[in-house]
């Protein structure tokens, strides 16, 4: 009696099961909008989920199925529109903002410097704070950090050639990351991060914890993005707690120091934000927890992108040579008419920033932007209705290798951004930074980064293939940012 009942109370739970799922990935079905047919379980993760495609990969392959101006997609049993129309995504970024104000990613309340950062933080929170900052990126202070930007790329030049003096090639991946987490230590918090010097620097080790492409980063990663109420309910941070605890330990240092010697202004971040801290006291806004976390974001988000694509530039060049000699020879007219390299006259240097744009494309730093929608959105000229609560993605790797808008994506074009100004003219399609109220802050600053070490390392070195370069590029998949499963070794050879 007892085998017979739990039967059929499990082909009941079966039964309820089947059909409360069934109802749930009708959900696009029923708004008419075309979709990826679900897994029952897993929704259409599983390519993601099992490690088989990055995540700008897993959401590249649906785009391409799709001739539409949207689609659906399920994580587990919440839908999710992805947008590939250029005019519908300049609404949602630009002219509609005010529906789509906050990024989707769940952090811990517990976890508060991951939850107190820009890019994870709410609106209005995030507005009140990103306002505060925005001065460290004016003209004046780019200016000033010329400078000793470029004293940290001659120190990595005068590093690079120890370091091929006795190796046949490199990992170019590993210098980029340690000139520009020395350059945001220097400019951001004032101090010498001296990652050449000591491999296994202070700065250097809380970064490798950040993007560690380990498993357990990539599922702490995942829960963030598709599980909020297991982040909620389970209290999971976004990086681990001994990490979190770390950066809050070193960043609170250098708080406590600074306060201290406040008699000398340094005019970088933390000097930014302690000024915030003595106008604001009593904002919740920008107490101490805020501050902290704003001073990780800057030290996160500035490193890693530009360490990323400096790395990728460099690898095309190496792929391709005539690219790198026209680049090179680029430079070498500006540096000498100039008579050095001068800020003023960066901007004079088109071939650079067409290397650096196309780039920015084939490798965007983020697999896809991310909005939350607040209030019931109608996409105009259409009859859906985007309800409360429902996620919005903008497939970058999707539009960015889309035929339409640069034929021939896989290959290397630099020309594609002769005509920059042509760009995202009729809608967006190119959008390396993001776009809107909630771009990247810091893209000046990046990009004057970017541009300086690459200047340094193509006046001292020429790029050649190794054995171990990896053509075509193979992607981790288990990487947050898009990554190379087997690094970027090539050779570097130093120049007369």
């Amino acid at each position: 009696m007892f085998t017979v009942c739990t039967f059929i109370l499990l082909c009941l739970a079966y039964i309820l099961t089947y059909m409360y799922l069934k109802k749930k990935f009708q959900y696009w079905q029923d708004r008419n909008v075309a979709f990826v047919a679900p897994n029952m379980i897993l929704g259409n993760l599983y390519s993601l989920l099992s490690l088989k495609r990055s995540p700008g990969h897993w959401l590249m392959d649906h785009y391409k199925r799709f001739g539409t101006n949207y689609f659906g997609l399920f994580a587990f049993t919440k839908p999710i529109l992805v947008i590939k129309s250029p005019k519908i995504i300049k609404d949602i970024l630009i002219k509609d903002f005010s529906y789509f104000d906050n990024r989707t990613a769940t952090v811990s309340t517990h976890d508060k410097i991951m939850s107190n950062m820009l890019f994870t933080k709410q609106n209005p929170a995030w507005k009140k704070v990103r306002s505060k900052v925005t001065p460290l990126f004016s003209s004046g202070k780019l200016r000033l950090m010329f400078t000793p930007i470029l004293a940290q790329a001659e120190h990595m030049v005068r590093n690079v050639r120890l370091l091929v003096s006795c190796q046949e090639s490199i990992e170019i991946k590993e210098i980029c990351t340690k000139y520009s987490t020395n350059v945001i230590a220097k400019c951001a918090f004032s101090v010498d991060a001296r990652t050449f010097e000591n491999d296994k620097a202070e700065f250097r080790e809380i970064g490798r914890c950040l993007f560690d492409s380990r498993l357990e980063n990539r599922l702490r990663f995942f829960a963030a993005r598709f599980l909020p109420s297991l982040v909620k309910s389970f209290n999971i941070f976004l990086v681990r707690p001994t990490v979190s605890e770390t950066l809050r330990n070193i960043f609170t240092t250098i708080f406590d120091v600074r306060k201290k010697s406040r008699k000398s202004k340094d005019n970088d971040l933390i000097d930014i934000l302690l000024r915030i801290e003595d106008y604001h006291k009593d904002d919740k806004d920008f107490g101490a927890e805020s501050l902290l976390g704003a001073a990780v974001n800057f030290f996160a988000a500035g490193f890693e992108t530009v360490a990323t694509t400096m790395a990728f530039v460099l690898y095309e060049l190496c792929i391709a040579p005539e690219i790198q000699t026209k680049l090179r020879d680029e430079i070498a007219s500006n540096v000498e008419k100039n008579r050095g390299l001068v800020y003023e006259n960066m901007n004079e240097m088109k071939y650079l920033d067409m290397v650096v744009c196309e780039t920015l494309r084939k490798y965007p730093v983020l697999p896809f932007l991310d909005r939350m929608c607040n209030s019931a959105y109608k996409i105009p000229n259409t009859d859906l209705v985007v309800e409360q609560g429902t996620v919005v993605y903008v497939p970058l790797f999707g539009l960015h290798y889309d035929e339409i808008y640069f034929p021939n994506p896989e290959k290397f074009i630099p020309e594609r951004f002769e005509h920059k100004c042509e760009i995202n003219n009729d809608g967006l399609y190119y959008l390396p930074f993001g776009e809107g109220p909630r771009n990247c802050i810091g893209t000046r600053f990046g990009l004057m980064t970017l541009k300086i070490g690459i200047i340094q390392m193509l006046l001292n070195f020429e790029l050649k293939l190794s054995a171990n370069t990896p053509i075509p590029l193979i992607y981790d998949p288990k990487a947050i940012i898009v990554s190379s499963k087997v690094g970027l070794p090539m050779k570097v050879l130093p120049l007369n």
